[in-house]
């Protein structure tokens, strides 16, 4: 199955059928992905094969693809950077976000023309091992901040209220162990989720809406949530895709009672509820990637609320699907439960912080 197409993108209506461009993009990421990626659901890679891995990632031009058309770049929509950033969730999800973390923060900043407040205005830098931009998700009552960072040193793009109105901070958070009101919450690999019980002050710049008339009336708060949301749904939607490739080939070649364990009623049934699921979740996906984004806030709440159930229900059953936990260990499914929970609770915090401050911005 891992040479082939997934099964949730063959099943896509002919109506939404990808222009040659789009499917020259997701093509190159799936075949990065499935070459370097996937093999790493078994175990964490050696280190100079990584170095080597994130070198060939960065060669696929993420950077020119952000950039804005008169930077040189692609200018890609949200859309179609969701396609290629999910074929990277073939892999472990913590090493598919460590080559992808900036993306929403890129994406919002080139929609206000803010890149050049970047502290390295080389794109290409934020892709290919250097630094990255990590992401501060608010607490409902902006009292304090989750953190998703690889890179202790790096700007992280966050909200700040500034006379009881939130507004979008680019700012450098101190790091390390004995960092004051920040505890360490889980580590993914090179990444790390931190809680802050503070939020940076000073003069962190504002990002405030652009004079450009393609901009009125886009809260740059709210971009960057509903950015930040679509990507962690994006990561969501490949390991689900990925999860359900592996199931359909385990169910053919494992087998119980002298047959294989798809010839059974009831592991048939739920294979095809995790495919319907799938296939869902990939479609709901596009749907909302593909809007504007002043009219997201209710789809994206509802995107967000059934990509973390579903996902988190999949990577259960897919440990079930192995015989259990005693049987799992070494196969894809081990991965996904330990990872796909962290990333879920993510996806909920953002979608706490839209209702919470897109209604008062």
């Amino acid at each position: 199955m891992a040479s082939r197409e997934s099964v949730v993108a063959d099943l896509t209506p002919p109506s939404w059928a990808l222009s040659d461009d789009q499917r020259g993009l997701v093509t190159a990421a799936r075949q990065f992905a499935r070459e370097r990626l996937e093999p790493l659901l078994g175990g964490p890679p050696d280190p100079a094969l990584w170095s080597e891995s994130v070198r060939l990632a960065a060669a696929l031009d993420l950077a020119t693809m952000i950039l804005p058309q008169q930077a040189g770049g692609m200018g890609i929509s949200r859309h179609d950077l969701a396609l290629v950033v999910e074929q990277f969730a073939a892999g472990p999800l913590e090493r598919a976000a460590e080559l992808t973390l900036s993306s929403p923060a890129l994406m919002t900043l080139r929609e206000y023309d803010a890149l050049d407040r970047l502290p390295d205005r080389d794109i290409q830098h934020y892709f290919d091992g250097t630094t990255s931009i990590a992401l501060g998700i608010p607490d409902v009552d902006a009292s304090g901040l989750w953190v998703l960072r690889q890179h202790s040193a790096s700007p992280a793009i966050m909200i700040r209220m500034d006379d009881e109105r939130p507004r979008l901070v680019l700012a450098t958070m101190p790091g390390g162990p004995d960092t004051q009101g920040a505890a360490p919450v889980a580590a993914l690999g090179a990444l790390y989720i931190e809680r802050r019980t503070t939020v940076p002050t000073g003069d962190a710049p504002l990002l405030g809406v652009s004079k450009n008339a393609s901009h009125v009336g886009r809260d740059p708060v709210q971009q960057w949530l509903v950015n930040t949301a679509v990507y962690f749904a994006t990561l969501l939607s490949g390991a689900v895709q990925q999860g359900i490739d592996f199931a359909l080939a385990y169910s053919v070649t494992r087998q119980t009672f002298r047959k294989p364990i798809v010839a059974h009623q009831l592991v048939a049934a739920r294979l095809a509820d995790m495919l319907v699921s799938a296939h869902t979740i990939h479609l709901v996906l596009r749907s909302v990637a593909a809007q504007d984004t002043q009219a997201q806030v209710a789809p994206v709440s509802q995107m967000a609320r059934h990509v973390a159930t579903e996902a988190m229900d999949i990577a259960r059953d897919l440990v079930q699907l192995c015989g259990g936990h005693g049987y799992v260990e070494g196969l894809p499914p081990a991965a996904r439960l330990l990872t796909v929970p962290w990333f879920a609770m993510l996806l909920m915090k953002v979608e706490d912080a839209l209702h919470t401050f897109t209604g008062s911005a």
